[in-house]
């Protein structure tokens, strides 16, 4: 495989890790620090915050690797930096605006009303690039509610 078809296939690979890791800890033993996500932000800062910092330091690991003993790790490293920074604009930067407003992309608001659904509903979807919606909920998607979802609002 060449170096740039592995960065493409570790970024593809990362939505299902992101899926888990989003289900299975942060909704799981790390819901002690995501449920600052699910509630209105009092502040600039939630504890969910440090997710990132955490999910960062096996790439770190990666990159450091790669340049020391693994040259192979290189483009895994980069593609998890990769979806790391699509996950990062989509989630922080579109959906919960969190530096500003950001013109509507078509896509990037079926995103958004995924995203809410989740919020609101605190199930699925936890994919966030590529969600799945279940059958039973994909009515829902049409719900005023999730239509008019307004995630960027700090509380006062």
């Amino acid at each position: 495989m060449t170096f740039v078809a592995i960065i493409i296939a570790t970024f593809i690979v990362m939505e299902p890790v992101a899926y888990l890791a989003h289900r299975a800890i942060m909704h799981g033993v790390g819901w002690v620090l995501h449920a600052s996500h699910h509630l209105p932000r009092e502040t600039r800062f939630e504890a969910n915050d440090l997710f990132p910092i955490g999910f960062a330091l096996p790439t770190i690991i990666l990159f450091w690797q790669a340049t020391s003993h693994h040259p192979i790790l290189l483009p895994i490293a980069i593609g998890i930096t990769l979806y790391g920074a699509a996950y990062s604009f989509v989630h922080d930067f579109y959906i919960h605006q969190r530096l500003g407003t950001i013109p509507k992309v078509r896509y990037l608001e079926y995103l958004k009303r995924c995203h809410a659904l989740h919020h609101l509903y605190n199930e699925e979807p936890y994919g966030m690039l590529a969600p799945v919606i279940p059958a039973r909920l994909r009515p829902m998607m049409q719900l005023e509610v999730v239509q008019n979802w307004n995630p960027s609002s700090i509380k006062s």
